[in-house]
């Protein structure tokens, strides 16, 4: 079943602006962003975050995991730094192409 950007906002109790803004790359996903996408598609923390999630499925379908998060606010910390340090890299790898491409 796929949804539209604003039943997908409205199911994760994210506003619509900001959803906008986070499918843009201008905005970020609060502590309390993640745990509701999380909640309400049963999807993994690790991967919604880093796009990580070893041998788990990405939508994990475990009735006890729907209602929790198995991931400690230290942990959900270091993802979010892991993430931008990703981020950053990537941008810098993208500079460097743009320079070698203009020699």
């Amino acid at each position: 079943m796929q949804i539209n950007a604003v039943q997908f906002a409205k199911k994760a109790n994210v506003p619509q602006a900001t959803y906008n803004r986070i499918e843009k790359g201008s905005g970020n996903l609060t502590a309390d962003a993640v745990a509701d996408i999380v909640k309400a598609f049963e999807v993994n923390p690790y991967w919604l975050l880093l796009g990580e999630g070893g041998d788990e499925p990405i939508f994990t379908k475990q009735a006890e995991l729907s209602n929790q998060i198995t991931i400690t606010k230290d942990e959900f910390i270091e993802l979010q730094r892991k993430a931008l340090r990703q981020e950053d890299r990537i941008r810098e790898l993208e500079r460097e192409v743009a320079e070698l491409r203009k020699d």
